[in-house]
């Protein structure tokens, strides 16, 4: 397989500290790369370097000649009252070719956009759709995907799905849907500081991503406690004293003082932060949080949301599903108050957060 993009060495600060460094890796024709991290560790910051929107503090970066990249942002940005068709042409190369027309009607069609509708009144996951398919008018060699499943609906996520597994171009793909990454990827990068070079990649879907790390930290757990040990008894020997110290070579000092650096540099790795969150319960717990009778909405003559009751308490786990479109995002703002229903009471309990 040909080698679309080489990193070597990037880095990319943002404050005093860099988001990433010593970066080195490389994306070959046709894979399907899962590029996952923690928050703050530079995904999205990566996928603009290698979209060409921002260049790396340091590091080079080759790019096969000719490479068509294509790139859909986390929040893509549109032009005010374009339709459709005229946002999803911006992608071509020639907007007025009636190949590239024909293409990007085909694209439209299959993911079932109205080239007439104008894209500032769509929802979210339809915005999504739009922008998809002005990438994929690009014909890219390569797709970079920034949270591509951020408003779709299932349906829509299942066809993405399909069509990312079956791609013949390369796609690097920012996703936290496990189940999403597991089945568009043939490979996995991570980007977190507890790796050497900050950065772990690994052959194979999620799962097998998963099983690897889990055998690489548990050895470079063990790595760090045969080091402390080593560095033990170094350090013991070092404060014997002159008489001591006067019977080895200088070398040795010297050499405990890299292993001391060594060892904080693992410790530093293996470094698990955990995040605690303690959610405060209601000090009458009530079984009512919010109490929706009757409620219902239109926009402009048409239902969204249709007459309804929903009770929610302490012990609610609800799954809210539906197309683009439907309503969902109103129900919730109607439930929260930040909308009012056209009919019927949403109350809430007291002191409800």
């Amino acid at each position: 397989m040909a080698i679309l993009i080489s990193a070597h060495e990037l880095k990319k600060s943002f404050t005093a500290r860099p988001l990433f460094e010593g970066l080195t890796f490389s994306i070959e024709s046709g894979e399907r790369i899962g590029l996952i991290g923690p928050n703050g560790a530079g995904k999205s910051t990566l996928l603009k370097i290698l979209a060409g929107k921002l260049s790396p503090d340091d590091g080079t970066l080759s790019i096969q000649r000719g490479l068509r990249v294509g790139f859909l942002e986390q929040v893509p940005l549109f032009t005010a009252g374009a339709t459709v068709e005229a946002t999803v042409m911006e992608g071509a190369r020639d907007p007025y070719d009636w190949e590239e027309i024909s293409y990007g009607q085909t694209i439209m069609s299959k993911l079932s956009l109205n080239s007439e509708d104008t894209v500032d009144k769509l929802s979210g996951g339809w915005k999504k759709r739009v922008a998809l398919a002005r990438e994929l008018v690009r014909q890219p060699d390569l797709l970079l995907l920034d949270e591509p499943t951020n408003h779709l609906d299932v349906e829509s996520i299942l066809w993405l799905e399909e069509f990312l597994s079956g791609a013949r171009f390369g796609t690097l793909t920012i996703t936290h849907d496990r189940l999403f990454l597991q089945r568009i990827s043939n490979r996995i990068i991570e980007i977190d500081r507890r790796h050497p070079g900050g950065l772990l990649s690994v052959q194979g879907d999620y799962a097998d991503f998963l099983a690897t790390r889990e055998d690489l930290m548990a050895a470079q757990e063990q790595h760090e406690v045969k080091l402390k040990n080593t560095l033990r008894r170094e350090t013991e020997w070092l404060r014997r004293g002159a008489k001591a110290r006067q019977t080895k070579q200088s070398a040795r000092i010297q050499k405990a003082g890299e292993l001391k650096q060594t060892v904080e540099e693992l410790t530093f790795r293996n470094k698990n932060a955990v995040v605690q969150i303690d959610f405060q319960s209601l000090e009458k717990n009530p079984k009512r949080l919010v109490d929706a009778k009757g409620i219902s909405k239109s926009y402009n003559g048409e239902l969204i949301i249709p007459v309804m009751d929903l009770l929610i308490t302490p012990k609610s786990r609800i799954g809210l599903l539906g197309p683009n479109g439907c309503g969902k995002s109103t129900l919730i703002r109607l439930l929260t108050d930040l909308e009012k229903p056209d009919t019927g009471t949403v109350k809430h309990a007291e002191r409800l957060s």
